[in-house]
């Protein structure tokens, strides 16, 4: 294959639209009851948060944005089953990601990335 078939990204294929990016794995301690945790501190690492990928792995966990998250009805919390992710963009996360087992004695473990300036 020559120099010239090869498929070269354009510039503007490879521009990031987010100046700022932050990976991270978190692991929640083994607790009974459950307590929620922070998993990112977003202002540790960029003003806000405006796009999202990640992956619960080993057990169930709640997730939240901006909040403490709760295994109570009713909150902003999103269950997110033991080995599926989430990913959102044109989203606002100003401060944290918390996480909270949703059943105790378990250690579910988040992974993912975060985008935003």
């Amino acid at each position: 294959m020559t120099t010239r078939n090869r498929p070269w990204r354009q510039e503007i294929e490879l521009l990031q639209n987010y100046p700022r990016h932050k990976t991270f794995t978190y692991e929640v301690p083994q607790e009974t009851p459950p307590t929620a945790k922070v998993a990112v501190d977003i202002t540790a690492s960029m003003e806000e948060c405006n796009k999202v990928s990640l992956i619960v792995e080993n057990a169930d966990a709640y997730i939240a944005f901006d909040e403490d998250a709760s295994s109570t009805t009713g909150s902003e919390t999103m269950l997110v089953p033991q080995d599926e992710g989430y990913f959102d963009d044109a989203v606002y996360i100003g401060s944290k990601i918390s996480i909270i087992a949703k059943t105790a004695n378990t250690q579910p473990r988040i992974r993912g990335i975060i985008w935003g300036r």
